[in-house]
């Protein structure tokens, strides 16, 4: 250990303990410099990119300090592997969070209080637990770390609003000295998280966000069959591991079939749909693996440790170019030449817009969720769930979510967590002036993201400027990118090829064909199916009725979007099947519905027929209910 935080380090003294824990030669570039500014007793805010060593920083810290260093992560999959590395080099290191039992995490925090760890780590959500708060201060906490610390801030593309209570809780320990981490911040974000944490001052460590050994390309494929040869064209061209994000589940299923079909490379599938068991399988067997091509939603990605990822594909484009400068820089952090593909469809702005305006509740379902809340409660005082909170308001969790902590900003709630699944609530008052508040921080929040998501579209269309310089000053980063070919239009410009007009029409012009409203409709009910929601989640979430939800189902089905047990129980399904045999026809849905019993409805019955029509069994063509 050093002798003093605030004593002088000098580099051998560093680069002494670099060796003997962590077994490096040397730093990477900001790392020095934050680890001093830390070590003086400086608050410090990191921003260095992707894969550029970030963590190093706190964990050389807390070997340098007396005390515990407190690590605040989101990333509970990736806690267990971060301490087991650190434990195999002799730092003793915990994490505590909800994959562990009550009696594990009381254990844990035992250990904590009695200062046996040197580093632990910790999810958002224990905020919630005042017991746990309770308990961190009665323990020695020497550096507070704020792991994706962009995750604070709503102008951010990640917001949580579990991160909200880290600046109290920062307060209730006395203001240890907090070194704040991330890899992709805005000016504007780096400010917010400042704010947030309740910094009085701050060094700012941003070593740059160019990558010179990284090339962007921008494909446009308007349709699946133009995405298809462009990932091919990819696979045929690039050696090595690779990631290829998808927008939804089915995506990801249907491109990890084709891709098995046509290819003897190892693929894996990774989304939130699958259980928590098999997403590890996944990602153990991407890492394992030396040319496996991982097709994965942006669940996957954050604190993957593979340096050796050639090329980053995004199937469709992200809401923001955060989002997509994190996700495409998993590629080349070994330093070596890798390939980073957008393959861009105009359209592909119909669902983030729609999310942008559906994400947030309405000033009515926001009166509603707190009256569900305020029923429920016994001297002010309420013990709920998310489920029971679904029952009672129909909106899904991420509306639930966001709802909550608007709520709680406006002092109408003050929430705290029992276990990972209840919540208790202290109720407050939700006046006219509270909820006026709350739809102007959402309208803010809503011109926000379609600024976000403008600036995504102009990097996907631009045909006149270097893609990676319109990254990093995106960042507010002006230093110039000085390694060629790192984008295609330097790489057209160097072959002197014409770049394509395509990309400077207007996105409607883009498109291959008007696409109806009632289009649209069905393939954002498509997107929700995809996402993992049940037909009255679809319907709360849109503010749709079953009937149209299931008329959207039934649709999807016919055209092979959506598998029939998505939205139809296998016991209904072989009565409805039973009734039609006996009927012997499906060109009227009324004498079907006759036959069974009220617990199963005409959307149902339509899904069914659907089914049948596509397997070649049964006519639905002029099938109605009457």
């Amino acid at each position: 250990m050093l002798d003093s935080p605030a004593s002088p380090f000098d580099a051998p003294a560093l680069l002494h303990l670099l060796r003997e824990h962590f077994d490096l030669a040397d730093f990477r570039d900001g790392q020095r410099t934050a680890i001093e500014h830390v070590l003086a007793g400086r608050n410090t805010l990191v921003v260095m990119p992707t894969g550029s060593g970030k963590s190093l920083i706190y964990q050389f810290c807390a070997m340098a300090l007396p005390g515990t260093a407190l690590v605040i992560s989101p990333l509970i999959a990736l806690m267990k592997d971060q301490v087991d590395r650190l434990r195999t080099i002799g730092i003793p290191a915990t994490f505590i969070n909800s994959s562990l039992s009550a009696q594990e995490q009381q254990r844990r925090i035992e250990g904590l209080e009695r200062g046996e760890w040197r580093l632990v780590y910790i999810a958002p959500e224990r905020l919630r637990s005042a017991a746990f708060v309770n308990a961190l201060q009665r323990v020695r906490v020497s550096l507070l770390a704020v792991d994706e610390a962009h995750c604070i801030s709503q102008w951010g593309h990640d917001f949580r609003p579990d991160y909200l209570r880290i600046g109290a809780m920062r307060r209730a320990l006395h203001d240890p000295v907090t070194v704040a981490l991330t890899a992709t911040a805005t000016p504007e974000v780096q400010d917010d998280i400042v704010g947030q944490l309740g910094l009085p001052s701050v060094e700012r460590v941003i070593t740059g966000f160019a990558r010179p050994n990284l090339v962007f390309h921008v494909r446009f494929t308007p349709d699946l069959q133009s995405k298809y040869r462009a990932i091919r064209k990819v696979l045929s061209a690039v050696r090595g591991a690779g990631i290829i994000y998808v927008g939804t589940r089915r995506e990801a299923e249907e491109l990890a079939a084709t891709l098995e079909a046509e290819h003897s490379l190892p693929i894996c599938v990774y989304h939130g749909g699958m259980e928590r068991s098999q997403r590890t399988l996944a990602q153990d067997a991407f890492i394992a693996q030396e040319d496996a091509i991982m097709i994965a939603t942006n669940a996957f990605g954050m604190g993957v440790d593979r340096p050796d990822v050639r090329f980053v594909v995004h199937y469709n484009v992200p809401g923001t170019l955060e989002a997509y400068y994190q996700e495409a820089g998993r590629a080349g952090r070994d330093g070596k030449p890798a390939q980073c593909v957008l393959l861009y469809a105009p359209q592909d702005r119909n669902l983030q817009e729609w999310f942008i305006e559906n994400d947030a509740p309405s000033r009515n379902e926001l009166m509603r969720l707190h009256e569900a809340i305020a029923s429920r409660a016994k001297d002010g005082l309420a013990r709920l769930s998310f489920d029971d909170l679904y029952r009672a308001t129909r909106l899904f969790e991420v509306k639930l979510r966001v709802g909550l902590s608007h709520l709680e900003r406006v002092c109408a709630l003050e929430t705290s967590r029992e276990d990972a699944q209840i919540m208790h609530f202290a109720v407050g008052e939700l006046t006219d002036e509270a909820l006026r508040r709350i739809e102007a921080d959402i309208h803010r929040w809503r011109a926000h993201k379609r600024a976000q998501l403008d600036k995504m579209i102009a990097y996907a269309e631009t045909t006149t400027r270097c893609r990676q310089q319109m990254l990093i000053e995106h960042f507010g980063d002006t230093s110039e990118v000085r390694a060629w070919p790192c984008c295609d239009f330097h790489v057209r410009e160097a072959r002197g090829e014409p770049h394509p007009q395509f990309k400077t029409y207007s996105a409607p012009r883009l498109q291959p064909e008007a696409q109806s409203e009632k289009q649209n409709s069905v393939d954002v009910t498509a997107q929700l199916f995809d996402a993992g929601m049940s037909v009255r989640e679809v319907a709360a979430q849109r503010g749709l009725s079953l009937s149209t939800v299931y008329m959207h189902a039934a649709q999807l089905i016919a055209s092979g979007r959506l598998e029939l047990g998505r939205v139809v129980s296998e016991s209904a399904e072989a009565e409805i099947r039973r009734a039609i045999a006996q009927i012997g026809s499906t060109e009227r849905l009324a004498p079907i519905k006759a036959l069974l019993p009220d617990t199963i409805d005409y959307g149902e019955i339509r899904c069914v027929v659907a089914q049948a029509a596509r397997a070649g069994s049964g006519n639905v063509s002029g099938a109605h209910a009457g």
